[in-house]
């Protein structure tokens, strides 16, 4: 190029942000002032591309910023609710594990109790009818007991006769046969009489007469 670029050498510094943040090197913009064709093209497309950015630069920024803030919020949300979720669920599953054990425990309870009023009625039915069998059996025994009580003190009060009588025959005996010995021949029995206390029938018809039997 036969023009003199002055600026160049000095600003370096300058130069190097453009080559480094810009992509584009003086060389490139020479070439591209003096007509070449592959500079314009690339100047030309790096145009565009930096018109079409732009462009289109304020509502891409908006519209990222609200899809990278509604990004946020949904995994917030999400984590919020998730958390939650995990909390909550926890707290159900150990009420539903609660009422279950409750639920459970209350059906063990019943049964233990159905079962224990089941033994304990038929014991109490046991028990009635031990004691009613017994009560039945003193029952027979005192009226046994009675029983053959009032037929000894029958049996004695009976005998009474039976047993003077026998001391009246014993002693009846003795005297007549001392007088056989006095009187010899002329000894008559109807004048030694004897007292008559007992005899069966005299006294059944005692015992007819008074307890009819």
């Amino acid at each position: 190029m036969k023009l003199k670029n002055q600026v160049t050498s000095k600003s370096r510094h300058l130069e190097r942000q453009l080559k480094t943040k810009f992509n584009a090197s003086t060389n490139l913009l020479v070439r591209a002032l003096t007509g070449d064709k592959s500079a314009l093209k690339l100047i030309g497309q790096m145009g565009n591309d930096g018109a079409k950015i732009s462009e289109f630069a304020p509502q891409v920024r908006e519209q990222m910023l609200a899809a990278i803030k509604g990004t946020e919020d949904l995994n917030v949300v999400l984590g919020d609710i998730y958390k939650q979720a995990g909390v909550s669920g926890e707290k159900i599953e150990r009420a539903v594990q609660s009422a279950i054990l409750a639920d459970t425990h209350l059906a063990n309870i019943l049964e233990e109790m159905k079962l224990d009023f089941a033994s304990s009625k038929e014991k109490e039915a046991l028990r009635h009818q031990q004691s009613t069998d017994h009560l039945l059996l003193k029952a027979w025994v005192d009226k046994h007991m009675m029983q053959v009580d009032g037929e000894y003190k029958m049996l004695q009060t009976e005998l009474q006769t039976d047993i003077r009588q026998q001391t009246i025959d014993l002693q009846h005996d003795r005297e007549l046969g001392k007088y056989y010995l006095v009187r010899g021949d002329n000894a008559r029995d109807d004048f030694k009489p004897k007292k008559q206390y007992a005899g069966r029938s005299i006294v059944q018809k005692i015992k007819d007469a008074l307890i009819g039997f």
